[in-house]
């Protein structure tokens, strides 16, 4: 009884230190920037929810169990107006595909350096209804209990059956490449009020 007692006695202490919790994406700024043969060119998306699963122990970030982000096709928005935030959707196909989707499929190292984390991580971004497989690197920070990720990743539309939109009889011509900033805050889904 008294080795059941002590066994049961590690158990939950090695589950309090190293605790799995739930978090909920409670704030995201998320930037596409390109080229064109005019001018270079920027939007946000303005609406991003998701999800995770994240061990914390001793109030470090020690895995990245789960993520999942999901960004409103629709909601992003251009510093040139309606006109090129119409040819993003068209673009996007948002129609038919409203949401962009990102799914964390493994952590390939996880670093703490000083009061940050250096993530290495792989997964699966879906846009227009094509899926790839992407490999990103990123800054973790934690700030009053939330976990702040932060990174940046150049894509090709063609990779996802995209066609770089040309416009005015092909006077304006989009480059293939887009980078994609962005910045994450996680919070325990208990803390969200």
């Amino acid at each position: 009884m008294k080795n059941l007692t002590i066994l049961l006695t590690l158990i939950t202490c090695s589950l309090i230190l190293n605790a799995q919790d739930d978090f909920k994406v409670v704030n995201s700024k998320i930037e596409m920037a390109g080229t064109s043969t005019l001018h270079d060119w920027t939007a946000d998306v303005t609406k991003a929810y998701g999800s995770g699963k994240l061990s914390m122990t001793a109030g470090e970030l020690t895995g990245i169990d789960a993520l999942a982000i999901t960004m409103d096709a629709k909601s992003i928005k251009s510093e040139k107006g309606s006109t090129m935030d119409n040819n993003i959707y068209k673009t996007l196909k948002a129609s038919k595909y409203p949401s962009i989707n990102f799914t964390l499929t493994k952590v390939n190292s996880l670093t703490k350096r000083g009061s940050s984390y250096e993530i290495k991580a792989d997964g699966k971004l879906t846009i227009a209804g094509t899926t790839k497989t992407i490999s990103l690197l990123v800054t973790g920070q934690e700030s009053g209990g939330n976990i702040i990720l932060k990174g940046s990743k150049t894509l090709k539309m063609t990779d996802y059956n995209l066609e770089p939109p040309v416009m005015f009889l092909g006077t304006l011509k989009t480059a293939d490449d887009v980078t994609i900033k962005f910045e994450t805050t996680l919070s325990k889904s208990n803390q969200i009020r």
